[in-house]
């Protein structure tokens, strides 16, 4: 297997992890959006809920903002390595 591949491989499981936690991220906050509907009886027990939630989004936002910035490094890498090894192939 060649850098590229490997690379590649490892750009793949970032983006995807990367994708992952926006997709839970997202569904929590649409959690959180569903909450603002209730009627005025369930507020107590609602308010509690929307106060995991926000904790669950505040918990995983580090992890989002991480998995992003290593998805956007690999991506660079991975182009990197591919206009070395286009270089490389050019020159000889």
């Amino acid at each position: 297997m060649s850098t590229l591949h490997i690379a590649a491989v490892i750009w793949g499981i970032c983006v995807t992890a990367f994708v992952a936690l926006m997709v839970y991220r997202g569904t929590l906050t649409q959690h959180e959006t569903d909450q603002l509907f209730l009627s005025e009886s369930a507020l107590p027990d609602a308010q509690e809920e929307n106060d995991g939630i926000i904790r669950r989004v505040n918990f995983i936002q580090p992890f989002c903002a991480g998995a992003g910035v290593i998805a956007s490094l690999m991506t660079i890498v991975v182009f990197g390595i591919w206009v070395a090894q286009l270089v490389a192939r050019s020159r000889s």
